[in-house]
């Protein structure tokens, strides 16, 4: 996969409109889509290590903000501060609110559970397992798009779904 890591620059998106144009066939046409699978692989990756840091870093700040409230009120030096533990607490509530306003959690694994499809998807068709094996390389190659391309459209519905969820849970506040 080094030729795909050297070739794609911008999305996967840009680069299958890109060539869109030109009219691959046999082993070129399938190493093209290959490429193209691979790099949408490493998108949902990138995405899903995005959203897992972004949850994991709110999340810690969240637990040693609660801690530390508790410890305010016993320490006599802070106890008579009562903004402190108004900040601590207004902090909390700013960190839940930004992980829930971005879905953080849902999107880590949405997009973990894309990328992992994709990989699965594209180990058995290399290595002609499963339905891939029984079927010529033509169709084998045809089935793969198709099965591809139905992740991919189904990430984009479970997105949506999920914004949508999102939106109606916002207006029931």
């Amino acid at each position: 996969m080094q030729l795909c890591k050297e070739k794609y620059r911008s999305s996967a998106d840009l680069y299958y409109i890109k060539r869109k144009e030109a009219k691959l066939v046999g082993e070129a046409r399938e190493k093209e889509y290959l490429c193209i699978v691979y790099h949408y692989i490493q998108y949902y990756y990138k995405r899903a290590a995005k959203y897992k840091v972004g949850y994991e870093v709110c999340s810690v700040l969240k637990i040693i903000i609660l801690a530390f409230i508790p410890v305010s009120q016993a320490c006599d030096y802070l106890a008579g501060v009562p903004w402190v533990i108004a900040l601590a607490s207004s902090m909390c509530i700013l960190l839940e609110s930004v992980m829930a306003l971005f879905n953080m959690k849902d999107k880590w694994i949405l997009y973990r559970k894309v990328g992992n499809a994709l990989m699965c998807e594209e180990r058995k068709y290399v290595t002609s397992a499963g339905v891939y094996g029984q079927e010529d390389s033509e169709s084998a190659f045809r089935l793969f798009v198709e099965n591809t391309e139905n992740i991919i459209r189904n990430e984009g519905d479970d997105w949506n779904q999920m914004v949508q969820s999102s939106r109606k849970n916002t207006k029931n506040l």
